[in-house]
């Protein structure tokens, strides 16, 4: 049987302390066709030497210094030869061995282009899950009020990406959503869902870190809202964090 080749990439900077963690929860999945891309961006904390003792089970890795880390990613997408592309961040897990097996199933079976599944966050040193990012309610209008499926959760066809380019270096930490943005809007989509969670993310990656990166964040939707043409207002992004509170409060009833 031929398995469709699945390519999972990891962007990495001076992040020793987590780095082995996500790498191991690749290696150990049992979907048999993983091609696995490290890219790090010329770590000096300990990282290289840490990734270095998997090196024999990635296909590719390398380091260099890059603009942040949507040129990582733009990196290893160019060097990606698998029909399907994952994005596992250092600082998060994939939650069990499964994971790449039921997302490439589900992609397959609905004959879909894009999937996403829910995720928590959590405290990396307390273990204590922090929000509950599901993604259950996602239609493509929500892009109007800067809310998106989770993109760690993401997998798609490398097509996608032979379409509509690389992510755009303009945004630190709002690319991924200016991608989804240009896609969705730019035409129908065929996107599906797998209704469990799939990704364990770390609390402390750059999207949650602080009140100056959600203003951040805010900003660069906006900007991003007007460079694509889709309608909206400042004022609809508060609608969103009524998404968040929720999520705050809920909590999954799962061991990971």
């Amino acid at each position: 049987m031929n398995l469709t080749k699945v390519s999972i990439i990891t962007v990495v900077y001076n992040n020793v302390e987590y780095i082995k963690n996500a790498i191991q929860s690749v290696l150990s999945q049992d979907y048999l066709n993983i091609e696995y891309i490290v890219i790090d961006g010329n770590s000096n904390d300990g990282t290289i030497s840490a990734i270095k003792e998997f090196e024999d089970q990635i296909d590719y890795f390398f380091s260099s210094s890059d603009k942040g880390i949507y040129d990582a990613l733009n990196k290893g997408i160019e060097i990606s030869t698998g029909e399907i592309i994952g994005i596992l961040h250092s600082d998060d897990l994939f939650i069990d061995t499964k994971v790449v097996s039921e997302m490439v199933s589900k992609l397959q079976s609905e004959d879909a282009e894009f999937i996403f599944s829910d995720l928590i966050i959590v405290n990396p040193e307390t273990k204590k899950i922090i929000r509950y990012y599901m993604a259950n309610y996602f239609k493509p209008w929500m892009l109007r009020i800067g809310w998106v499926p989770p993109h760690p959760t993401v997998f798609m066809k490398k097509t996608i990406y032979d379409e509509f380019g690389d992510y755009s270096l303009d945004y630190e930490i709002a690319s991924d959503f200016d991608y989804f943005l240009k896609i969705f809007y730019g035409r129908k989509i065929h996107w599906t869902y797998l209704n469990r969670i799939t990704v364990v993310m770390g609390s402390k990656g750059v999207s949650n870190s602080g009140i100056s990166n959600k203003i951040l964040m805010a900003k660069e939707i906006r900007h991003s809202l007007k460079k694509n043409k889709v309608w909206s207002l400042s004022i609809f992004q508060l609608l969103r964090y009524f998404i968040r509170i929720f999520e705050l409060l809920i909590k999954p009833k799962i061991k990971y």
